[in-house]
């Protein structure tokens, strides 16, 4: 049988709700409140507590062995009780001999009353006749546990006192019940001297009320009002570096939000190991949801990706717990950038070699601050990529597009593309590479002779034309060629006329000289695959 904050004054306890004493001019006889075995149960003395209309005068206690019939013989008496106030209850009394019985257990007793008037009364109650169980030295170190010592380390020492012998000894090789609040409680077994040590990790940052309580398997009491412990942890405080308070990211992709958790323990701040680090997406507007909670590595480090909708900052901080405070909050700012599309891109190459690219920017919802395309030329379309312009895209939607155009002077053939660098807020983008190209003309053996010549007499304007084809200057018939006369000392060309080539690509052309000047020859018009080219531009004395 086993007993915890069983009171043992309970009779007197009981009496004392029953109501007042009756007045003294009533004849009365004695009332038994109740029978108990004090607060020390091992002396083995027997408490009483009764009442009457006059002094009680007369208290015998008879025992009767547990478990025994009605018609047993008693086991023994008691008649020697002296007023005792000890338990704080008025009208209570007690033995001045320990009973010395065989056997432990409940025991029925008879308790003849008899006050100064004579009146008499025969009670009934019960006597516990059981080990008394004794917890010494409890301790709990430390009391006060941190992020560094997160164990704590019970111990104490139980005795047994024997009501049958008045002996206490060690209770050795007894199993302890440890009670813990807020804690997994071990059960320690007490060694041949009656202690035992039992270590548990506190969870929980309030308040541990430690006690502990043996186990007999005989009738035992153990009062609550022994030894209790109170054990609190230690919350330290925490703060978090940043690797970065800006990261940047393209829409879909995670932004990695990393840093440094450490703990101040002994006036230094060390790395914090194991510890939850929120990492909580705030967009401003309302707009969360978006998390991560890594946990620390031994160094303190701690590393998650989130991937946020827009832009937005994350706030950082240490989740508090048992050992630990939160930290301030520290905050990263993440951009992330918008897709962003060049589409319809065309370049066209005229006769002159200047090449015309255009197309539209597309940059969502948004409009950027600047809207700046490159135009870049590759000989191969693969590599070398150089820029050639630099235009500003203007007007239209984001939407649908910003319309963006430019033109400069360009090889015969080549690969165009456009580029978009981008920005903390839109993404980088190419458009479709294109080609472009016209086949080059040129114009040789360009002569206007006789020189000098006499007025009157006749020029001929001649030369040879050619393309550059299949990677060689070949003969180029059947074109216009178009003879310019500039006079001496003027400053503009006039048209003095057309010829054709012939298949093997020659032309010439007369005319009559009247004055002196320039003479050349030019394809000026030529088909929408060709560049215009001119030929030596050759000066006349005209005489």
């Amino acid at each position: 049988m086993r007993r915890k904050s069983v009171l043992a004054c309970a009779s007197v306890a009981a009496g004392l709700l029953l109501g007042p004493v009756p007045a003294a001019h009533a004849a009365v006889a004695p009332v038994l409140y109740g029978v108990g075995s004090g607060d020390h149960p091992g002396q083995g003395l027997v408490w009483v507590s009764a009442s009457s209309d006059t002094a009680i005068t007369s208290i015998t206690a008879h025992l009767y062995a547990p478990g025994s019939a009605a018609d047993a013989q008693e086991v023994t008496e008691v008649s020697d009780f002296t007023p005792d106030s000890s338990t704080g209850f008025a009208n209570t009394w007690r033995t001045t001999a320990p009973l010395r019985l065989a056997d432990l257990g409940t025991y029925r007793v008879v308790v003849d009353l008899t006050d100064a008037d004579g009146d008499t009364t025969k009670a009934e109650g019960t006597y516990q006749y059981e080990l008394e169980a004794n917890l010494t030295d409890l301790q709990a170190t430390p009391q006060n546990p941190d992020y560094e010592h997160q164990d704590v380390t019970v111990t104490g020492g139980f005795t047994v006192t024997d009501p049958r012998t008045g002996e206490t000894t060690p209770a050795a090789g007894k199993e302890v019940d440890l009670e813990i609040w807020n804690g997994t409680a071990p059960t320690p077994t007490t060694g041949a001297d009656g202690r035992f040590t039992a270590t548990y990790t506190v969870t929980d940052p309030s308040i541990d009320s430690v006690n502990a309580w043996l186990r007999l398997s005989d009738p035992f009491y153990q009062s609550r009002a022994n030894e209790s412990v109170e054990v609190r942890a230690v919350q330290s405080q925490t703060r978090v570096t940043l690797d970065s308070t800006d990261v940047y990211v393209k829409a879909g992709q995670p932004a990695t939000v990393s840093g440094t958790a450490e703990v101040y323990l002994d006036g230094v701040w060390k790395p914090l190991a194991g510890a939850v680090v929120d990492e909580v997406w705030d967009s401003g507007d309302g707009g969360a949801g978006v998390g991560a909670a890594p946990v620390t590595g031994a160094d303190g480090r701690f590393t998650a990706g989130l991937t946020v909708p827009k832009t937005g900052r994350v706030d950082v901080q240490v989740r508090t717990g048992t050992y630990l405070r939160y930290s301030g909050y520290e905050t990263v700012n993440v951009y992330v950038a918008s897709t962003t599309s060049l589409t319809g891109f065309t370049a066209t190459l005229n006769k002159y070699s200047e090449l015309t690219a255009k197309g539209l920017l597309v940059t969502g919802k948004r409009m950027p601050s600047s809207a700046t395309v490159e135009l870049q030329y590759s000989a191969d379309g693969k590599t070398g990529w150089q820029t050639m312009k630099t235009v500003t895209a203007s007007g239209g939607e984001p939407e649908t597009g910003i319309p963006f155009k430019g033109t400069f002077d360009a090889p015969y053939k080549g690969y165009y593309r456009a580029h978009f660098k981008g920005s903390r807020d839109f993404q980088e983008s190419y458009g479709s590479v294109v080609h472009a190209q016209r086949t080059p003309t040129r114009i040789i053996d360009g002569n206007a002779s006789p020189e000098p010549v006499r007025k009157g007499r006749t020029i001929t304007c001649k030369g040879r034309l050619q393309h550059y084809t299949s990677g060689a200057w070949k003969a180029y018939g059947g074109q216009k060629v178009k003879i310019l006369f500039r006079p001496k000392d003027a400053g503009s060309w006039y048209d003095m006329g057309n010829t054709y080539t012939r298949s093997d690509g020659t032309f010439s052309k007369g005319f009559t000289a009247s004055k002196d000047g320039t003479w050349v020859a030019v394809l000026l018009y030529p088909t929408s695959t060709h560049l215009v080219s001119s030929g030596r531009e050759d000066y006349v004395d005209v005489t």
